[in-house]
């Protein structure tokens, strides 16, 4: 009985943890054509097969969770520096060719989800998003990462699965950012 009233605990408690997250919903595009742009701060324009974002996203400014995945998308335009509260950014499975620099500007960012895109590099002004906790960059044929990255005191996690890294470039990374949980594919050979 007593192990039965710990698990409820347990789940009770986690699931407290998972509704904190995010307090507020995630509309999808469709539901807010005639709402107030300054009611919503979670939004998904996932799946829509967008090549461009739409002109009228740019009044969405209060926006704390802005879902992307799964477009057409190879790059995006410089009304999201406006976004000031963004912290949460979704762009898996898109086009991108470059990482957004736009992002650079924009120090609130805690969550970049942009794997599986075709970008090779990311800018040495990536440690200007001071905030951010977590970079997912898996299935993107990311080469290097450059030495601002260490400089990002909030980072928490980076995720680099789907990458063929040689054991020295792990190691090196692991050695530079101990407290940072690394998400790597098993060590190659390939790229010295």
């Amino acid at each position: 009985m007593k192990s039965l009233f710990v698990i409820i605990l347990f789940l009770a408690n986690s699931l407290l943890c998972l509704a904190q997250k995010e307090d507020y919903p995630i509309y999808d595009w469709e539901d807010v054509q005639n709402a107030s742009p300054d009611t919503i701060y979670g939004l998904s324009l996932a799946k829509m097969k967008l090549d461009t974002l739409p002109a009228k996203l740019s009044k969405f400014t209060h926006l704390r969770t802005l879902n992307l995945k799964k477009n057409k998308l190879a790059v995006l335009p410089d009304f999201i520096a406006e976004f000031k509260k963004l912290e949460t950014i979704v762009l898996e499975k898109n086009q991108l060719i470059y990482f957004p620099i736009v992002f650079c500007r924009m120090p609130e960012l805690r969550n970049i989800l942009i794997g599986s895109n075709y970008f090779e590099t990311l800018p040495e002004c990536i440690s200007g998003i001071k905030h951010l906790e977590y970079l997912d960059l898996y299935d993107t044929p990311i080469r290097n990462l450059p030495l601002g990255l260490s400089e990002l005191q909030s980072i928490q996690k980076i995720d680099l699965s789907g990458i063929k890294f040689s054991p020295e470039f792990q190691e090196g990374w692991l050695k530079r950012m101990p407290d940072v949980d690394w998400e790597f594919d098993p060590p190659c050979a390939c790229m010295r």
